[in-house]
């Protein structure tokens, strides 16, 4: 008899990942930047990683669900868009001190992202090329650095 269900449990739980949404998203903890969407990565400084795109323009250049945030000249990413901290994963705020939306990010008042004097100083990810795009894996980044 439980033969028989065992086809039947096999496509719902093949049903419910398609439809869960289960694919990483700007904002998605992760370790290394194969964890991430296509054409961002991942920034391992921030607390549990954070899936992030680097260098935009606009809101435009941003994935669905993602914001523009300019946190010096040059220095620009790509950060989930929220409209209260409940759309933000654990550790995090949303946070509206920065730029003209409501983004998640960790709390104002953390010690990261900024220097002794309690300035913002935030450097690109080590992963910021065109290649970005493509993930490389972690081995690969190691390759190109020698």
């Amino acid at each position: 008899m439980m033969k028989k269900n065992i086809p039947l449990m096999i496509l719902f739980a093949l049903t419910f990942a398609s439809v869960c949404g289960c694919e990483a998203a700007i904002g998605d903890k992760c370790s290394s930047s194969n964890e991430c969407p296509t054409g961002t990565i991942c920034d391992t400084d921030s607390p549990s990683g954070y899936c992030l795109a680097y260098g935009c323009a606009s809101d435009e250049e941003c994935p669905e669900d993602a914001t523009c945030v300019e946190f010096a000249p040059d220095i620009t990413y790509c950060l989930k868009r929220c409209k209260n901290s409940g759309n933000c994963r654990s550790g995090y705020t949303c946070r509206d001190d920065i730029g003209e939306n409501k983004f998640c990010y960790v709390e104002p008042e953390s010690t990261y992202g900024r220097d002794e004097n309690n300035k913002i100083d935030f450097v690109p990810p080590e992963n910021t090329s065109s290649d970005a795009a493509d993930n490389p894996s972690d081995d690969q980044q190691s390759d190109n650095e020698n």
